[in-house]
């Protein structure tokens, strides 16, 4: 089973919701025929007994699978990155049948687990010249068996059919590929991008240079992390507490001395004790996010990240564009990805698409493989 092989409907199997988005290959491009998401209604997730966890997820994927916008039982699903080993590799210059019979020996310096214990691939990024030599660029990703497994089990008791597997981070790439020729009149184009999903569990950070990804990060910091915050505060459940970060929660943003914790008068006194209770977690996520950076520049030794995309459901969060554009000195905006997508206006809710466009970015990468042959 490849990671970049081409595929079929996207299927984002994420830790607060399903998300499906299928895709039909026309003359003018791509139209959008399907895109649903089911929020799970429960507590965390990762609070749930592990059965119960897993009933809840064949339940939904079942539910979306028969959506009529949807309707397939054969679906693109992505590996999210805290279950991925992803590294970034440089090799002499050699023919693709030469790679492909060395790699998964040099692969081994690089894997901290032996190659019969993982599923494993890879992708030529780039030739590049480094001290007067040709190289190649390439992605390595490797899966443990346990965690492909208990992936596919899951697929399989849902009742449906993976024709391939792909990493969530690659997917983000994939999609924003498809919008990267866009951009404002008198706007300089941005080469180098942070995609940032702000996941309930974790924010992934993919760094694409030219539509190339460079850098994959995965930040222990997600919704989850709000809510619970707003949960102590508060003293209410997690349900309640996710209500309440969805309707109230306002990031405060100083726009010139940047002091998180002065808010101005007049603020809503909820609100205000809500951005009082997240603010470390911010804080955190802040520091996370500009460590990735000044890695990437350093070591990496790339351009400069030039724009920032946000998506995911934390993205929803009231100022965190402005937030993290203001402290990173980088400009930051919310990722619509249906931007050079087709839609058609009857078989669309377009209310319904701009409210949720954030949590589609994932799923519909995944849904552009096949057209891409990504």
């Amino acid at each position: 089973m490849g990671f970049f092989n081409e595929q079929l409907i996207g299927l984002d199997i994420g830790t607060s919701a399903i998300k499906a988005v299928k895709l039909k290959k026309t003359k003018d491009g791509n139209e959008l025929t399907g895109a649903e998401i089911i929020h799970f209604s429960s507590e965390s997730v990762d609070d749930l007994d592990p059965d119960v966890r897993h009933a809840l997820y064949v339940n939904s994927i079942k539910k979306i699978i028969k959506q009529k916008n949807i309707s397939v039982n054969k679906v693109v699903t992505g590996i999210p990155g805290d279950s991925a080993i992803i590294r970034y590799i440089k090799v002499p210059f050699m023919t693709g049948d030469e790679l492909k019979n060395m790699i998964p020996y040099d692969a081994e310096q690089y894997i901290p687990l032996g190659m019969d214990q993982v599923v494993f691939d890879y992708r030529v990024l780039a030739e590049i010249e480094e001290d007067n030599q040709k190289k190649l660029e390439v992605l390595l990703v490797a899966v443990k068996n346990d965690a492909m497994n208990q992936h596919l089990q899951l697929l399989k008791d849902a009742g449906v059919d993976p024709a391939v597997i792909d990493v969530d981070a690659f997917a983000m790439c994939n999609a924003y590929g498809l919008n990267a020729g866009d951009q404002a009149e008198n706007t300089p184009k941005s080469d180098t991008v942070a995609l940032i999903n702000m996941g309930a569990k974790f924010t992934t950070i993919q760094i694409c240079e030219k539509d190339v990804p460079h850098l994959t990060r995965d930040v222990n910091i997600g919704g989850n992390n709000f809510t619970k915050d707003i949960q102590r505060e508060f003293n209410m459940t997690f349900s309640q507490a996710e209500e309440l970060k969805k309707e109230h929660a306002v990031i405060t943003v100083e726009s010139e001395n940047m002091i998180l914790s002065s808010i101005p008068g007049g603020e809503d006194e909820k609100s205000i004790k809500i951005f009082e209770a997240i603010t470390p977690a911010l804080n955190k996520l802040l520091n996370d996010i500009k460590r990735s950076f000044d890695y990437y520049e350093s070591t990496v030794k790339r351009s400069p990240v030039q724009k920032i995309l946000l998506s995911g459901g934390s993205s929803k969060i009231k100022n965190i564009d402005r937030f993290l554009s203001e402290r990173l000195g980088i400009p930051a905006e919310i990722n619509y990805p249906f931007k050079n997508i087709n839609i058609n206006s009857k078989n669309f809710d377009f209310d319904y698409l701009r409210a949720n466009a954030v949590h589609f970015n994932i799923a519909l990468g995944l849904a552009l493989r096949k057209a891409a042959g990504r």
